[in-house]
């Protein structure tokens, strides 16, 4: 398998900053809530330049012209994302077409419809799904129905929050049953002043199914892959510029095994009027044949290997055990939001799990840029360097050089099919973009 080294793709960018363009929204990563109010708007951009695809072992680089048009609308807490790319090569792609059929279906075109935000009362998101998580992301975990090239899905979010309790949920492709799932929450002592700290107890419970993890890609049909658990949430100290809150988890995988995780965060709100931070620490207990955020941002990727066994399957045998996951993540200025994360397990071998991203908005003058990664099964902090099989990476640059016209790039690193005798899985596939845009906002 071909490896890239991370550090060296993203060494060269700044010096490109003037000569590349890309979309100012992907498809493929949720703009963070404090950052949010800068971004959404109305308006059309269109753009034009040239893409590069590789996949990896499968022989040269195909490049394509590309012309692209996003209209974005948003109407009080309305808001609508559309994104038609349209890729030419001169030689027949493998849809038979010299267009490139992959990026026409719905799944490409539709990015969102949204309706408000995710903490209002009432929140509504269908497209795209980037990297949602429910709860403390004990069983879901930054999941995206995006990340394979050929087969994004247009699936539906919603959250409701009535004070007392509610109710969130998602389906991963709308039309037919593969990931859905709910989690209800319950505030029981909501609104009682007399009873300090303990009113602001949160008790939740999880149910997510995948009804066909093998998608199509196996010759006998996969058994569902089900998960239940239940949360608990307590906040120690709520404060305006201060709060430290506990909380723990308990999941279990049905026909594999259990776990629990405790854990503590501290959030800072408002640091003298500049800074907002967001860090917590666990403490992870699994027993066998679990792993926590089982339906993660690899999960459409590794729901089924070439051998023919599912997620679920892939789990028998794996020893208990335990570990500890740290998180951190700060806003400065509502123009830079930054988090990162690691978590590993003892007696298991290749366990790491990393996570980093950075989303910069106009700090410096008419330069936006954006960056997401994420690797698992990492052998030491030193793997974290080389992107392959295990990775997951985004990169967006883009350069305002007057109110109408910006220039960018963009590059992924995700995934695309591979075919064997027996299953289709997942190989790596590398794209790269760079555009003019001329873009108009009202």
């Amino acid at each position: 398998m071909k490896r890239t080294d991370l550090f060296l793709l993203l060494c060269p960018l700044p010096g490109l900053l003037t000569l590349c363009a890309s979309p100012a929204h992907s498809q493929l990563w949720d703009t963070p809530d404090p950052l949010r109010s800068i971004v959404s708007k109305s308006g059309i951009q269109a753009g034009f330049g040239w893409t590069r695809i590789a996949v990896n072992d499968s022989g040269a680089a195909i490049n394509y012209a590309t012309v692209t048009l996003n209209p974005e609308f948003a109407i009080g807490k309305l808001h609508t994302g559309l994104a038609i790319n349209l890729l030419v090569n001169t030689k027949d792609d493998p849809g038979g077409s010299q267009v490139r059929q992959t990026d026409l279906k719905l799944g490409r075109i539709i990015r969102y419809l949204r309706y408000g935000e995710y903490n209002d009362p009432w929140f509504l998101h269908i497209g795209a799904l980037e990297r949602i998580t429910f709860g403390h992301g004990f069983i879901l975990s930054r999941y995206s129905n995006q990340i394979t090239d050929q087969s994004r899905r247009v699936g539906a979010w919603l959250k409701l929050d009535r004070g007392r309790g509610g109710i969130e949920a998602f389906i991963s492709n709308l039309g037919t049953r593969e990931i859905y799932g709910a989690r209800a929450f319950l505030r029981p002592f909501y609104g009682r002043a007399d009873r300090p700290v303990i009113d602001r107890l949160l008790i939740g419970t999880t149910v997510i199914i995948d009804d066909s993890p093998g998608r199509g890609r196996t010759r006998v049909p996969a058994r569902s892959a089900e998960m239940v658990g239940l949360d608990i949430e307590l906040p120690l100290i709520k404060k305006t510029r201060f709060s430290l809150i506990s909380y723990g988890d308990f999941a279990k995988i049905l026909d594999r095994g259990s776990g629990v995780t405790v854990g503590i965060r501290l959030e800072l709100p408002e640091v003298v009027r500049l800074l907002q931070v967001n860090a917590r620490i666990e403490q992870q207990y699994l027993g066998s044949e679990f792993i926590p955020a089982f339906f993660d941002e690899r999960y459409e990727v590794v729901s089924v290997i070439a051998s023919g066994l599912t997620r679920s399957d892939q789990l028998i045998g794996l020893p208990g055990s335990a570990g500890v996951l740290g998180a951190l993540q700060a806003t400065v200025l509502r123009r830079l939001f930054a988090a990162v994360s690691y978590r590993s397990y003892y007696k298991r071998d290749d366990s790491g799990v990393f996570h980093v991203e950075a989303h910069l908005r106009r700090i410096l003058p008419r330069l936006t840029l954006q960056a997401v990664y994420d690797k698992v099964n990492l052998k030491g902090i030193s793997d974290i360097r080389t992107l392959d099989d295990r990775s997951v990476a985004l990169a967006e640059m883009l350069y305002q050089v007057n109110s109408f016209i910006s220039v960018g790039l963009n590059y992924r690193w995700t995934f695309a099919f591979d075919s064997t005798p027996d299953v289709q899985t997942y190989r790596p596939i590398e794209r790269f973009t760079p555009t003019i845009q001329f873009a108009y906002y009202f």
